[in-house]
């Protein structure tokens, strides 16, 4: 895949933000609408990822703090799916700029990190990949920040039979409870965890796993900070029984903390525009379709042509195999 190429027909990939194991993120232009979103392109490299996709693809939270699909399309051995294109970079992009955060800014994003994920957790989902890259920051620059949750590819409903057998891990190291390590069944405790440990990881400017160790340098020089390190360690305890028991909880002792004897930043901290030169002119994200909406036009998608109808069979089959496994593994 390259620069100037359209995909399906309607994506033109205009620049590429991210590549990893199972595909990549480019900024994109809709031929459709001529606005420009964030296109995730996934390999179909075997049926586990064609299901984690269409979980993400059905993942669809309407919350101000959360990011979701808006759309997809299908070519060859490939599917695209669009989402708002948020310009400030990840709370990972902001640490790596200015290194450990002022208390002010770690309880500001912890309390919105918590809020999406009461979202999250209401409707059944745990999001099981909550880490500084995953939480989406608009360009605010020193304003107050606005977080946006995304990624949710390996999510998983609190009822719903895992995708994988017990033997195998799914997570990102460092970020994982200790129970979701050993292949626990999903829980909101352990998104208790990975936000408690991203917490700690703005407070210090360290990353796992050495983010624990750091803890006591940062308390030397700013004792202030006791209170608040005193409840992320909480949040992070071995024992999930032993931690806040929801996002609700963690976030109603955050509010509660009194931090007015922290010290002030030396300097101010910016969120700035991750993609300025690559996309000049802002971007408006596109509204989400009401039931109306999506009865009138037949679906959030256009009709697939026989190509992505090929993939989408191609998916469809796919879940219906790995469901087939998980019924022989059980």
């Amino acid at each position: 895949m390259g620069v100037g190429e359209v995909f399906a027909g309607r994506f033109e990939l205009l620049e590429p933000i991210a590549d990893g194991g199972m595909g990549s993120v480019w900024v994109v232009r809709d031929r459709r609408d001529d606005q420009v979103y964030a296109g995730k392109v996934l390999r179909q490299s075997d049926s586990a990822s064609l299901v984690r996709f269409m979980r993400e693809q059905a993942t669809r939270i309407s919350h101000d703090h959360v990011v979701t699909p808006l759309s997809w399309a299908g070519e060859d051995d490939r599917v695209l799916f669009t989402m708002p294109l948020v310009r400030g970079g990840s709370v990972a992009t902001l640490i790596g700029d200015h290194g450990a955060l002022p208390a002010s800014w770690t309880r500001e994003l912890l309390l919105q990190l918590l809020t999406a994920l009461e979202a999250v957790h209401a409707t059944g989902v745990v999001h099981r990949d909550v880490k500084p890259a995953n939480l989406l920051l608009h360009a605010t620059g020193t304003a107050r920040p606005h977080l946006l949750l995304t990624d949710f590819g390996i999510s998983a409903r609190l009822d719903d039979p895992r995708l994988t057998h017990a033997s195998q891990v799914i997570g990102s190291p460092g970020y994982m409870a200790p129970e979701q390590a050993s292949g626990a069944d999903p829980a909101v405790t352990q998104d208790v965890y990975a936000a408690g440990m991203v917490g700690l990881e703005m407070l210090t400017g360290v990353r796992p796993p050495r983010t624990r160790d750091a803890v006591p340098a940062v308390l030397a020089a700013q004792p202030s900070l006791e209170p608040l390190a005193s409840l992320l360690l909480e949040a992070v305890r071995t024992e999930s029984t032993a931690r806040p028991p929801s996002a609700a909880a963690l976030r109603e002792r955050l509010v509660a903390l009194d931090l007015s004897g922290t010290p002030a930043p030396e300097e101010p901290v910016v969120v700035l525009d991750q993609l300025e030169g690559v996309v000049s002119a802002p971007t408006r994200v596109r509204p989400r379709p009401t039931a109306e909406d999506r009865t009138e036009a037949g679906g959030d998608t256009p009709v697939p042509d026989r190509r992505r109808l090929a993939v989408l069979l191609l998916v469809v089959a796919a879940a219906c195999l790995a469901g087939a496994a998980w019924l022989l593994l059980a």
